[in-house]
């Protein structure tokens, strides 16, 4: 019964929703988005978003930015964190899941989003970032894109949460996925492989070597990307979490999309109070889809997925590269350098769980 009245739901949602709208600037003009891939780039999870921070607060220029990258959850190269009870001595953490993190938005309790038992028993990290939004485990394998807009560059685009999504899901993320998708499908038509061909016994074509190509594993049947409600979704399966931070004259908008990841992190989470409707109170094992099970096959895997949405990009924006190196320079002059930004007046931090023996 549940699943019917999912299908007649579904049905009636999709059958409302309307045509998308393009997003523009002046008629024939594109605005300018300085593009920063940070695949190898060696920064943690905590150091990804202490950045992206500082290119909405901070950015002398007021650019608009794109950001992509994968990134280990816990290894620090820019920042020395303080452990507990450490005052200002930099004693990193202890930490014994070192293969995933926990990042909660900015008005997360960790009492109610969180096992906080088993969190703190498995040693994971848990980051409150700057934006608002629900909670996700990232790992290895998560897919970070980011997108900063300014105001006078995507006049079109309302500073709110849901207008913000319905541009990334029209312009960005809806033409990546179908690229994805078509990548594919071509993909599975030119897989080929040779056979002897031994139709024609005696025949002068007998015994040469011929083509035969194979569909891909999943052509056909891979669901489309769509905008439901605030998530993004394949099918009636969440593909990953996003969260937005508004500013005057600005807006950030990031995601971690799940290419993979291990089922028991999962457990780390509870099910949050507030769901959407389309979720139906479905466990996460139910709820969520990994990329890989649909594009694990597509040649250049997770990096083909970047490239899809730089293509995306490209056709909105004048696309101009941006290194590492030059955002951590615009931070040392600005803000002072990573360290003194992440001390100060950054609003992404590692949080320490409350001690229950302290609480007795």
């Amino acid at each position: 019964m549940t699943s019917i009245t999912r299908i007649v739901t579904t049905t009636v949602r999709r059958a409302a929703r309307a045509v998308p709208k393009s997003f523009s600037t002046t008629a024939g003009e594109k605005p300018k988005l300085s593009w920063l891939d940070l695949q190898g780039s060696g920064l943690s999870a905590v150091e990804r978003l202490c950045l992206e921070e500082a290119l909405l607060r901070h950015d002398p220029l007021n650019r608009c930015w794109g950001v992509v990258g994968n990134h280990d959850p816990t290894h620090h190269t820019r920042l020395e964190l303080r452990g507990p009870s450490q005052g200002d001595r930099y004693v990193m953490p202890v930490v014994h899941n070192a293969s995933c993190a926990i990042v909660m938005g900015i008005g997360g309790k960790p009492e109610k989003l969180l096992d906080v038992d088993a969190v703190r028993e498995d040693g994971v990290q848990v980051i409150r970032r700057f934006s608002g939004g629900g909670t996700v485990v990232v790992d290895h394998s998560s897919l970070w894109t980011t997108f900063v807009g300014r105001t006078k560059d995507l006049p079109d685009v309302e500073p709110y949460p849901r207008p913000i999504m319905k541009w990334s899901a029209d312009e960005i993320f809806g033409p990546a996925f179908r690229q994805m998708k078509e990548d594919m499908m071509v993909q599975g038509t030119k897989k080929k492989t040779l056979v002897m061909d031994t139709k024609s016994c005696g025949n002068e074509n007998s015994g040469r070597l011929k083509n035969i190509s194979f569909p891909s594993e999943y052509e056909g049947d891979i669901p489309d990307f769509e905008l439901v409600e605030t998530d993004y979704v394949l099918g009636e399966l969440k593909m990953g979490g996003n969260a937005q931070a508004i500013v005057k004259g600005g807006w950030l908008h990031h995601t971690s999309f799940l290419w993979d990841y291990v089922d028991e992190h999962m457990n780390y989470l509870t099910l949050p109070e507030k769901q959407p409707d389309y979720r139906e109170n479905r466990s996460h094992e139910e709820f969520l889809v990994k990329l890989k099970k649909y594009y694990g096959h597509l040649e250049g895997g997770k990096r083909a997925f970047f490239r899809s949405v730089r293509d995306a990009t490209e056709r909105v924006f004048v696309v101009e590269e941006v290194t590492l190196r030059e955002v951590l320079e615009m931070m040392d002059s600005e803000l002072g350098g990573f360290q003194e930004w992440y001390d100060g007046k950054c609003r992404t931090c590692v949080l320490e769980l409350p001690d229950p023996c302290l609480d007795d």
